[in-house]
């Protein structure tokens, strides 16, 4: 460098001059040339959060004013805070490894002293206790039983006194039983849950295999079930949006005719459902499919039940229920009158469904019946086990009278 400003023929103060900025411009160059890592850039852009100036950052950390603006610009301050914040404690390694011997150390001392003296036949009968409530592979390990040999006996032991071949056996019988009681109509939902209530734990899955082992086939179709539509068009302009939510007995009925056939002959039954407890209050079988059925059955049906506050019938657009002498009947009786909306089965799907029960699980299930009289013994029959003794999904499983005993019960302990 003095070589080149001699050939330059700088003066002596000249030259010194010229080698101080030469040597100022160098070590600046290396300066700026130095890398500066993460955790340094944090370090930077914390105190400058912190207050300290620009100006002195730049001049202590040997960094252009403007790299440093673009570093703040990437990180602002709230950025900052979180990551603060999210910064996670350290995991204390010794200590875990520490206290994972210390538990080995303990399982090995009751696996000598304790697990290892009791037989392997009642270690395995303390799984069959426990099984479900921990994995299954925590409680083999804990009791010191191989997995593959307890899976072993389990499922492929045909020993007679094997606890799961005694509990399918109890098990089947009762299945059979409730089935049997329901006559053949019961499938694996209603099993279950009587089972359930009964205190009997097991699932809907474990109840059809072994109704499908024992031969036990429900009598009632798998068909779709249509629900009740709530909202349904009333005829009268007034109650075209009439909601049925019934919280009460007597509030809502409906009603239907089906037509059963008797040696070529049809015969017409005719029923009034209470949508709150889905109980026949009232029927009647009739030779005809006439008003007089109609009006029969729901004068019978209000005399037997006397309801207290407005009543609304729902029915179809069939013409016994839109004739003048039916709803005269109605409006002398208070009450008022709901139809279904022209070609839509399903808003009265709750009739369409009692009698679609009926037919399965009695009339057409075995024999057709012979005569008029038996025709109307049979319906009997049912009714009344269907009020008192078979299970509804819509209860939540249980009968329509228990439904509604239920409901004075507690209506009079809250009065």
């Amino acid at each position: 460098m003095r070589h080149f400003a001699e050939k330059l023929n700088f003066s002596c103060n000249e030259k010194n001059g010229f080698l101080k900025y030469s040597i100022m411009l160098i070590s600046y160059n290396i300066r700026m040339k130095r890398k500066i890592n993460s955790n340094q850039k944090y370090k930077i852009i914390k105190l400058y959060y912190e207050g300290e100036s620009a100006e002195a950052l730049c001049r202590n950390y040997h960094i252009a004013h403007s790299t440093l603006y673009k570093w703040i610009a990437d990180h602002p301050k709230e950025s900052m805070i979180r990551a603060r914040l999210k910064k996670e404690k350290p995991v204390n390694v010794p200590y875990l490894m520490s206290h994972a011997k210390k538990l080995e150390a303990e399982l090995e001392f009751l696996h000598r002293t304790v697990t290892n003296k009791i037989p392997l036949r009642e270690r395995m009968k303390i799984i069959d206790d426990e099984y479900g409530k921990e994995s299954l592979r925590v409680q083999c390990d804990a009791l010191g039983v191989n997995r593959a040999t307890y899976l072993n006996r389990k499922y492929r032991n045909k020993n007679e006194d094997a606890w799961f071949i005694k509990r399918e056996a109890r098990y089947t019988e009762l299945i059979r039983k409730i089935y049997e009681e329901s006559g053949h109509v019961y499938g694996a939902r209603k099993i279950t849950a009587i089972m359930q209530k009964k205190g009997y734990p097991t699932s809907e899955k474990y109840v059809r295999n072994l109704m499908a082992h024992a031969g036990l086939i429900s009598a009632r179709s798998t068909a779709h079930k249509a629900h009740l539509v709530v909202a349904r068009r009333m005829r009268e302009a007034a109650h075209s949006s009439q909601t049925f939510k019934p919280i009460a007995p007597n509030q809502v009925w409906v009603s239907d005719v089906t037509a059963v056939c008797v040696r070529g002959h049809y015969y017409f039954v005719c029923a009034y459902i209470d949508l709150f407890s889905r109980k026949v209050v009232g029927y009647r079988v009739g030779k005809s499919n006439s008003v007089q059925l109609v009006k029969r059955a729901f004068v019978k049906a209000f005399n037997d039940r006397h309801p207290d506050g407005q009543l609304i019938i729902h029915t179809d657009n069939a013409c016994i229920y839109t004739s003048y002498s039916f709803n005269k009947t109605l409006r002398e009786y208070n009450v008022e009158h709901s139809f279904s909306r022209p070609g839509t089965p399903h808003d009265n799907a709750v009739a369409e469904t009692f009698f679609n029960t009926l037919k399965r699980e009695s009339i057409l299930r075995t024999d057709y019946p012979r005569s008029y009289r038996e025709l109307n013994s049979r319906v009997d029959t049912f009714i009344e086990w269907y009020n008192s003794k078979r299970l509804h999904e819509h209860l939540r499983y249980t009968t329509p009278d228990a439904f509604e005993k239920s409901y004075k019960d507690k209506s009079a302990a809250s009065a």
